[in-house]
Protein backbone atom coordinates (compact mmCIF):
# COMPACT_ATOMS: atom_id res chain seq x y z
CA UNK A 1 0.00 0.00 0.00
CA UNK A 2 2.85 2.38 0.89
CA UNK A 3 4.43 1.65 -2.51
CA UNK A 4 1.17 2.50 -4.30
CA UNK A 5 0.85 5.76 -2.38
CA UNK A 6 4.45 6.75 -3.25
CA UNK A 7 3.84 5.85 -6.90
CA UNK A 8 0.67 7.96 -6.92
CA UNK A 9 2.49 10.97 -5.44
CA UNK A 10 5.30 10.59 -7.99
CA UNK A 11 2.74 10.48 -10.80
CA UNK A 12 0.99 13.61 -9.50
CA UNK A 13 4.29 15.48 -9.25
CA UNK A 14 5.28 14.36 -12.74
CA UNK A 15 2.04 15.80 -14.17
CA UNK A 16 2.57 19.20 -12.56
CA UNK A 17 6.32 19.38 -13.28
CA UNK A 18 6.55 19.01 -17.05
CA UNK A 19 9.18 21.71 -17.29
CA UNK A 20 11.46 23.40 -14.80
CA UNK A 21 11.40 26.53 -16.96
CA UNK A 22 7.69 27.19 -16.54
CA UNK A 23 7.12 30.91 -16.19
CA UNK A 24 3.46 31.56 -16.89
CA UNK A 25 1.44 32.28 -13.76
CA UNK A 26 -1.61 29.99 -13.73
CA UNK A 27 -4.92 31.83 -13.99
CA UNK A 28 -6.10 30.02 -10.85
CA UNK A 29 -3.19 31.24 -8.69
CA UNK A 30 -4.16 33.23 -5.61
CA UNK A 31 -2.19 36.16 -4.23
CA UNK A 32 -0.67 35.29 -0.83
CA UNK A 33 1.48 38.38 -0.14
CA UNK A 34 2.86 41.54 -1.76
CA UNK A 35 5.95 43.41 -0.54
CA UNK A 36 5.72 46.28 -3.04
CA UNK A 37 8.34 44.85 -5.39
CA UNK A 38 7.28 41.22 -5.60
CA UNK A 39 4.23 39.10 -5.08
CA UNK A 40 3.94 35.49 -3.98
CA UNK A 41 1.07 33.39 -5.30
CA UNK A 42 -0.12 29.90 -4.40
CA UNK A 43 -1.83 27.66 -6.93
CA UNK A 44 -3.64 24.38 -6.24
CA UNK A 45 -2.27 22.29 -9.10
CA UNK A 46 -3.84 18.98 -8.05
CA UNK A 47 -6.64 18.84 -5.49
CA UNK A 48 -6.37 16.21 -2.81
CA UNK A 49 -9.26 14.10 -1.61
CA UNK A 50 -10.63 12.50 1.53
CA UNK A 51 -8.50 9.37 1.03
CA UNK A 52 -5.43 11.08 2.50
CA UNK A 53 -4.23 12.27 -0.89
CA UNK A 54 -2.97 15.80 -0.19
CA UNK A 55 -3.17 18.86 -2.40
CA UNK A 56 -0.24 19.56 -4.71
CA UNK A 57 0.43 23.30 -4.54
CA UNK A 58 2.88 25.46 -6.46
CA UNK A 59 4.32 28.74 -5.18
CA UNK A 60 5.08 31.50 -7.68
CA UNK A 61 7.12 34.70 -7.39
CA UNK A 62 6.03 37.64 -9.54
CA UNK A 63 8.55 40.45 -10.10
CA UNK A 64 6.29 43.51 -10.47
CA UNK A 65 8.92 45.70 -12.11
CA UNK A 66 9.99 43.16 -14.73
CA UNK A 67 6.49 41.69 -14.98
CA UNK A 68 7.78 38.12 -14.81
CA UNK A 69 6.44 35.08 -13.00
CA UNK A 70 8.65 32.22 -11.85
CA UNK A 71 7.56 28.99 -10.25
CA UNK A 72 9.50 28.70 -7.00
CA UNK A 73 8.38 25.25 -5.88
CA UNK A 74 5.81 22.48 -6.08
CA UNK A 75 4.88 20.74 -2.84
CA UNK A 76 5.90 17.14 -2.37
CA UNK A 77 3.50 15.27 -0.05
CA UNK A 78 6.03 12.41 0.20
CA UNK A 79 8.66 14.74 1.73
CA UNK A 80 10.07 13.42 5.00
CA UNK A 81 10.00 15.44 8.20
CA UNK A 82 13.23 16.73 9.72
CA UNK A 83 12.00 17.14 13.30
CA UNK A 84 14.63 14.68 14.54
CA UNK A 85 17.40 16.95 13.21
CA UNK A 86 16.19 20.02 15.13
CA UNK A 87 17.65 19.33 18.58
CA UNK A 88 19.33 22.75 18.76
CA UNK A 89 16.11 24.37 17.41
CA UNK A 90 17.92 26.07 14.53
CA UNK A 91 16.33 25.72 11.09
CA UNK A 92 17.39 22.66 9.07
CA UNK A 93 18.38 23.01 5.41
CA UNK A 94 16.25 21.08 2.94
CA UNK A 95 15.95 21.02 -0.86
CA UNK A 96 13.04 22.94 -2.40
CA UNK A 97 11.77 19.58 -3.62
CA UNK A 98 11.19 18.51 0.01
CA UNK A 99 8.52 21.05 0.94
CA UNK A 100 5.60 18.91 1.99
CA UNK A 101 2.66 21.32 1.92
CA UNK A 102 1.70 24.97 1.41
CA UNK A 103 -1.40 26.95 2.27
CA UNK A 104 0.11 30.30 3.27
CA UNK A 105 3.11 32.43 2.21
CA UNK A 106 4.54 35.70 3.55
CA UNK A 107 7.54 37.82 2.63
CA UNK A 108 10.11 38.53 5.34
CA UNK A 109 10.30 42.34 5.71
CA UNK A 110 13.55 43.86 4.43
CA UNK A 111 14.80 40.52 3.04
CA UNK A 112 14.47 38.72 -0.28
CA UNK A 113 12.99 35.77 1.57
CA UNK A 114 9.58 34.17 1.91
CA UNK A 115 8.04 31.88 4.52
CA UNK A 116 5.81 29.13 3.13
CA UNK A 117 3.65 27.10 5.51
CA UNK A 118 1.55 23.97 5.24
CA UNK A 119 -0.01 21.15 7.25
CA UNK A 120 1.03 17.80 5.75
CA UNK A 121 0.42 15.66 8.84
CA UNK A 122 -3.09 16.91 9.77
CA UNK A 123 -1.70 18.33 13.01
CA UNK A 124 1.44 20.47 12.79
CA UNK A 125 2.19 23.54 10.70
CA UNK A 126 5.46 22.99 8.86
CA UNK A 127 7.15 26.34 8.16
CA UNK A 128 9.82 26.83 5.51
CA UNK A 129 12.14 29.84 5.15
CA UNK A 130 13.20 30.27 1.51
CA UNK A 131 15.95 32.60 0.28
CA UNK A 132 14.82 33.87 -3.12
CA UNK A 133 18.36 34.84 -4.15
CA UNK A 134 19.95 31.44 -3.55
CA UNK A 135 16.79 29.27 -3.88
CA UNK A 136 17.78 27.53 -0.66
CA UNK A 137 15.18 26.45 1.88
CA UNK A 138 15.17 25.48 5.52
CA UNK A 139 12.47 24.21 7.85
CA UNK A 140 11.95 26.17 11.06
CA UNK A 141 11.59 24.25 14.33
CA UNK A 142 8.09 25.45 15.14
CA UNK A 143 4.85 23.53 14.88
CA UNK A 144 2.05 26.11 14.98
CA UNK A 145 3.00 28.68 12.36
CA UNK A 146 4.09 32.26 11.82
CA UNK A 147 2.91 34.93 14.26
CA UNK A 148 4.69 37.87 12.66
CA UNK A 149 7.90 39.87 12.61
CA UNK A 150 9.53 42.24 15.11
CA UNK A 151 12.72 44.17 15.70
CA UNK A 152 14.13 47.64 15.31
CA UNK A 153 17.70 47.28 14.01
CA UNK A 154 17.30 43.64 13.00
CA UNK A 155 14.23 41.75 11.83
CA UNK A 156 13.24 38.68 13.82
CA UNK A 157 10.74 36.00 12.86
CA UNK A 158 8.16 35.23 15.57
CA UNK A 159 6.77 31.70 15.44
CA UNK A 160 4.31 29.79 17.63
CA UNK A 161 4.58 26.22 18.90
CA UNK A 162 2.92 24.02 21.45
CA UNK A 163 4.57 21.96 24.14
CA UNK A 164 3.18 19.29 26.46
CA UNK A 165 3.20 19.88 30.19
CA UNK A 166 5.88 17.58 31.66
CA UNK A 167 3.90 17.18 34.89
CA UNK A 168 1.52 14.22 34.37
CA UNK A 169 -0.67 15.51 37.22
CA UNK A 170 -1.37 18.70 35.29
CA UNK A 171 -1.11 17.41 31.71
CA UNK A 172 -2.25 19.32 28.65
CA UNK A 173 -0.53 21.57 26.18
CA UNK A 174 0.71 25.13 26.40
CA UNK A 175 1.85 27.69 23.85
CA UNK A 176 5.36 29.05 23.34
CA UNK A 177 6.52 31.91 21.16
CA UNK A 178 9.86 31.42 19.42
CA UNK A 179 12.18 34.05 18.01
CA UNK A 180 14.40 33.30 14.98
CA UNK A 181 16.82 35.41 12.96
CA UNK A 182 16.06 35.82 9.26
CA UNK A 183 18.69 33.11 8.66
CA UNK A 184 16.72 30.60 10.74
CA UNK A 185 18.92 30.68 13.83
CA UNK A 186 16.94 30.09 17.04
CA UNK A 187 17.24 33.03 19.48
CA UNK A 188 14.87 32.38 22.38
CA UNK A 189 11.54 30.98 23.49
CA UNK A 190 8.83 32.42 25.74
CA UNK A 191 6.18 30.29 27.41
CA UNK A 192 2.61 31.60 27.22
CA UNK A 193 0.47 29.93 29.91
Amino acid sequence: MKYLKSAFVALMLWTVLPSTAQNSLPSTAQLADDNGFQQVYLNYDVAGNEDDEPDIVSAWIVNKQQQTATRLLVTNPAAQSVWDRMQDRNAVSIPLTQIAAAYKARFVPGENKVIVEGVPDARNVWSYLIDLNTKKASQLSSNSGLVGFCGEDETYIVMQSYRYNPDPEVGGRFTVLQLFTTNGRFVKELEVR
